[in-house]
C-alpha cells in the first residue's frame, strides 16, 4: 500500500507536545545508547516494562512479573534474540526467523493482551524493528481488526504482530529518504525513520483526536 506522509513535521511536533509521548521517545533514545554501549535487549527489558505505561500501555504488573519469570522470560529472551533489526534485515528474514518471532508472541499474549502491550515494549528496546501496534494502527495499515472507538481497549492478539511488520516495513522501505529527512528535522527526540513512520501512523490512525477535542492540546499546538 502506499502512505501519504503529508504535514510529517507538524504531527511530529505535535505528538512531542504530550508529555507521555515527550518522555517515552526520549527514553527509547537512551536506550538505543544502551544498547549500542553493548547492554543485550533482554537486560534492558525490566527497565522497558514500566517505561511503556508511558503510551498507555494496559498490561499490568502482573503481567510484568510473569514475563520477566520463568517460562515467559525465556520466550522474551528468544524474541528479542530472533527479531531482526531495521527494515531491512526483516524484509529479508527467513520462514525460521518468522516462524520463532509468532511462538514467542504467543506465549507472550497473556492475560488478555496481545500485541499492543508487547509492542510498547519492543518499540523501546528494538524501536528500528518493532511499532506501536494499538488497533487503530492495526486497523489502518492491515484493516484485520476493526476501528476502536477509543485506544483503551486493544484487542489485536498475536496472530496480527507479523502481518503488521510486513505492511509496516513495506512502508518504511517505500519512502525511507523522506522518513530521514523528517528525523534530522524533529527536535523533540533522536528518532530513525522508522520511529518517525510509526509516530506519523500513531497521529493519523487515531492521535489527531487529542488535538481536535483537548482545548489546552489545541492551545499550546497552535501554528498561528
Amino acid at each position: 500500500m502506499t502512505y501519504d506522509l503529508s504535514d510529517g513535521t507538524e504531527k511530529l511536533r505535535r505528538r512531542a507536545t504530550l508529555p507521555g509521548a515527550f518522555g517515552y521517545d526520549l527514553a527509547a533514545a537512551s536506550f538505543r545508547r544502551a544498547r549500542a554501549a553493548g547492554l543485550a535487549p533482554i537486560d534492558l527489558l525490566p527497565a522497558a516494562l514500566p517505561t511503556s505505561w508511558m503510551v498507555n500501555s494496559k498490561a499490568t504488573s502482573r503481567v510484568f512479573r510473569a514475563w520477566l519469570s520463568s517460562p515467559l522470560i525465556g520466550h522474551f529472551e528468544a524474541l528479542l534474540a530472533q527479531l531482526p533489526v531495521g527494515s531491512d534485515a526483516f524484509e529479508e528474514a527467513g520462514d525460521d526467523v518468522r516462524g520463532a518471532v509468532a511462538v514467542a508472541v504467543e506465549a507472550l499474549s497473556i492475560d488478555g493482551h496481545g500485541v499492543a502491550a508487547l509492542s510498547k515494549v519492543l518499540a523501546l528496546l528494538i524501536p528500528e524493528t518493532v511499532p506501536l501496534m494499538d488497533d487503530s494502527a492495526v486497523h489502518r495499515l492491515t484493516g484485520r481488526v476493526a476501528a476502536p472507538e477509543t485506544d483503551g481497549s486493544p484487542t489485536a492478539g498475536a496472530e496480527h504482530f507479523l502481518p503488521m511488520l510486513d505492511a509496516f516495513h513495506r512502508i518504511v522501505l517505500e519512502h525511507e529518504a523522506a522518513l530521514i529527512g523528517l528525523a534530522r528535522e524533529h527536535q523533540g527526540a533522536p528518532l530513525d525513520a522508522a520511529q518517525v513512520m510509526d509516530r506519523v501512523l500513531w497521529y493519523d490512525a487515531y492521535g489527531h483526536r487529542h488535538f481536535e477535542t483537548d482545548p489546552q492540546l489545541q492551545s499550546t499546538t497552535s501554528t498561528s
